[in-house]
């Protein structure tokens, strides 16, 4: 039995930030982008694990700033587990 760190679905991540999506299938979500001004009606493109600014101007939806609070939660809680 191997102990393999739990991988993060960075749709979950999202929905935990911006709520519902506007869309979704198995593959993929699509909600509002946060970052892009509301009149360019830009949407964030996520999937489990990419994501991606549909919008024309160059952004990620904010999302690299969620990951980077997951992983060191993520890393917090593999330390906590591996010194119980």
């Amino acid at each position: 039995m191997t102990n393999q760190p739990h991988m993060i679905d960075l749709r979950e991540m999202v929905e935990k930030h911006l709520g519902k999506p506007l869309a979704a299938s198995t593959k993929a979500a699509l909600w509002r982008c946060p970052v892009c001004p509301p009149e360019r009606h830009s949407l964030l493109l996520v999937s489990s694990n990419q994501h991606k600014c549909l919008g024309r101007c160059v952004c990620d939806g904010g999302a690299s700033e969620w990951m980077r609070s997951e992983e060191q939660l993520t890393d917090e809680l593999i330390m906590l587990e591996a010194t119980a």
